[in-house]
């Protein structure tokens, strides 16, 4: 289903389960939100769910799948908060689900500190230097991949403000940032404990990583997941990515 003059399609998730609205001048739901989505560590005691810069709402759509938890999604762009709003509405999800339309930096606007149980993110992936080649032609895709309304500085130290002693972060990033990644969240008092690398394809290098840390967790104890290959020779995605979306 296309609108023509907003550019909108609507696909199905989660085999047919969800739909979900996009727009193809904006970021668009990608594999990586399914990963970290899966990667998160939900427990019984898990009530209050962070997801910081949830684009089109992709990531609590696919937590509301696995936890009765309440789940709140934060986005900077108003486009993409709307797409985000009609999404849960198209799904029926409005009594799970909140999405506040603003920059993350001020969650004290809407949150206490300590009181998230888990934060999650799917951030932009690259740092700006400042060069105009880095930019793309559009504003809202730039935004969502380079280090612009918020770095990973910033980042880490919201979800750590924002969650609960022992409570749990997930990120999915690249693989090139994994030592700065781990400094940022040992610098915030998130203990790294669960790593997973993923490959495109069995036997390309992996470029994306899935980590997880737990504020003021004990130190040590970090697990290296067996590796996570998304498609098949073929180009197909893989049994485990396919498992996924069931």
């Amino acid at each position: 289903m296309i609108n023509e003059q907003n550019f909108e399609t609507i696909i199905n998730l989660l085999n047919k389960n969800m739909k979900i609205i996009q727009r193809t001048d904006h970021f668009s739901f990608s594999i990586d939100s399914l990963l970290i989505s899966e990667f998160a560590t939900i427990t019984r005691t898990t009530k209050n769910i962070l997801d910081l810069g949830t684009g089109n709402g992709v990531i609590p759509m696919f937590m509301s799948k696995k936890t009765k938890a309440h789940i709140y999604g934060i986005e900077i762009q108003e486009i993409s908060s709307d797409l985000a709003k009609r999404n849960i509405a198209l799904n029926n999800l409005e009594s799970q689900i909140t999405i506040i339309n603003d920059d993350m930096k001020n969650w004290k606007k809407y949150f206490r500190a300590n009181s998230m149980d888990l934060v999650i993110s799917n951030p932009p992936f690259f740092k700006f230097s400042g060069a105009e080649k880095q930019l793309n032609n559009l504003d809202q895709l730039t935004l969502a991949r380079h280090e612009i309304s918020i770095d990973l500085d910033s980042l880490v130290q919201t979800a750590s403000s924002l969650l609960k002693d022992r409570g749990y972060f997930a990120m999915v990033h690249r693989v090139d940032r994994m030592i700065e990644i781990i400094e940022t969240m040992k610098k915030y008092e998130i203990e790294p404990k669960k790593i997973q690398f993923c490959y495109s394809k069995l036997g390309k290098e992996g470029k994306i990583l899935l980590i997880e840390g737990i504020k003021y967790g004990s130190k040590g104890g970090l697990r290296v997941l067996p590796p996570l290959i998304a498609h098949n020779d073929n180009g197909e995605y893989s049994d485990t990515v396919l498992k996924m979306f069931e």
